[in-house]
């Protein structure tokens, strides 16, 4: 299991600790003159070499007949095993974002990668792919202010000194004394998710980049990027399904995707189990086709020309039991066009033309709820469940769970899992169209992956 599926369980769905998807970072960057739209975008920090001369970490090899083929091949299947996943022990490599291949020491992909060994392992690393480049930028480095040197000046000049680094130690103790906001990674309650800054570090030209395509490491798919003199790399960087790295090739291409996405089979097991459980929530007989998680997150809605992010109810919604609410808030490109498929912080996205129709109304009970009221989507409706203890006002007798929004199967025209924007590893989205033209996305990887099947079925 991959980091994609790091964050999502049988019923509940949080990314609230990611950070800001690659590619509204990238689009910051990726404004040199001729440059073209942005392709795609993807992070990456570990690097490895398959390369005969080279270690698997790029160092050269003290056996400099060995082939690469084997030391360094059995290295990379073994990071590569189903069988590993990505919960061993901290002692463990980690599991390769891309590996640079070749037929010897010097070629194009080893000269264009190499220097990236001397970044640190933990800074994040962002590659962008425009109609002109491949560019790689780093993570800057934070620079601690050096010590003000002793220049003498006596006992006071030094007590004063002295004086003012402890003012300085007090002052900082305070703040984290102080500061009880809650972390989601580097995330803060209250505060808008922050986009990194980041250095450029080295770039491909489009001219010595002969293709793309989806290749296989052993089981593995992965993004195959190759150079016109036969080396390449491959990019996995949490792709774990031949369906995104598809997907991946079609961005490359500036063609449309048309894999529908989410049949990874990383989170099958967790679907079957999701409806699995919505079947012991739900009526006596009632077949369920799709369940989604409980998902941490805002509702953003696009209502005609107005972009509320995030979004808060329109129409009537049952007074709650709920407490303030301490989650980051959206970042400030989330309120440019398609900008909250990167933001972690948003769950739900919502677009009509006006405040009644369904996807809005759903959203409503989304938003209000907080995203602890679970979509459930049955052969007799669509129902959202809720814990009756959230209610103010419960029914009598109290059921542990009450129906919080029922409407019709009638009122649906469609159901599909997709993937969305240009970020690797692309988004798996739940898509629910209603028959009054309004649709609804979730970030649900789970319910997009029973949907896939319902496709399939």
């Amino acid at each position: 299991m991959r980091a994609t599926s790091m964050t999502v369980r049988v019923d509940t769905t949080d990314f609230l600790s990611d950070p800001i998807g690659p590619a509204t970072v990238a689009r910051a960057l990726v404004r040199e003159p001729g440059e073209g739209r942005l392709l795609w975008a993807a992070y990456a920090k570990a690097s490895y070499y398959d390369v005969p001369g080279l270690e698997p970490d790029g160092t050269p090899r003290q056996n400099t007949f060995a082939r690469g083929a084997g030391k360094v091949g059995d290295f990379l299947s073994d990071l590569l095993s189903p069988a590993r996943g990505d919960d061993g022990d901290g002692d463990s490599p980690a599991p390769p974002d891309l590996i640079v291949w070749g037929a010897g020491r010097d070629c194009l992909a080893h000269r264009y990668v190499r220097d990236i060994s001397s970044v640190g392992a933990a800074l994040r690393r962002l590659w962008t792919l425009t109609p002109q480049r491949l560019a790689l930028h780093t993570e800057v480095v934070p620079v601690e202010p050096e010590p003000e040197p002793d220049h003498g000046g006596g006992f006071l000049a030094k007590a004063a000194r002295v004086g003012s680094g402890l003012a300085k130690l007090g002052r900082d103790i305070a703040e984290k004394v102080s500061d009880h906001r809650l972390r989601f990674g580097a995330n803060v309650e209250g505060e808008p998710v922050a986009l990194p800054t980041l250095e450029p570090r080295a770039e491909i030209p489009r001219s010595r980049i002969a293709g793309f395509e989806v290749a296989h490491r052993g089981s593995a798919p992965v993004l195959r990027l190759r150079l016109v003199d036969g080396s390449g790399v491959d990019f996995l960087v949490g792709m774990t399904d031949r369906d995104e790295c598809e997907y991946a090739v079609g961005l490359a291409n500036g063609e449309p995707a048309l894999r529908p996405g989410a049949r990874a089979e990383w989170v099958a097991r967790l679907a079957d189990k999701s409806r699995g459980l919505a079947e012991r929530l739900v009526r006596r007989g009632e077949q369920v086709l799709l369940a989604a998680t409980t998902n941490l997150g805002y509702v953003g809605v696009q209502l005609g020309r107005e972009l509320r992010v995030p979004h808060t109810p329109l129409g009537r919604v049952p007074e709650l039991n709920v407490g303030t609410l301490r989650w980051p808030r959206p970042a400030v490109t989330s309120q440019e066009p398609n900008g909250w498929l990167d933001d972690p912080t948003i769950a739900f996205w919502a677009q009509a033309d006006r405040a009644d129709r369904d996807a809005v109304v759903v959203a409503d009970m989304l938003s209000h709820t907080r995203g602890d009221a679970r979509l459930v989507l049955t052969r007799d409706r669509l129902v959202m469940l809720a814990a009756t203890d959230l209610l103010t006002a419960p029914p009598d007798p109290a059921p542990p769970l009450t129906a919080v929004l029922e409407l019709p199967p009638s009122r649906i025209r469609g159901v599909v899992a997709e993937f969305a924007g240009r970020s690797l590893p692309p988004k798996p989205l739940l898509r629910i169209d209603f028959t009054d033209g309004s649709t609804l996305r979730l970030r649900d990887p789970i319910a997009a992956r029973q949907a896939a099947a319902l496709v399939g079925a």
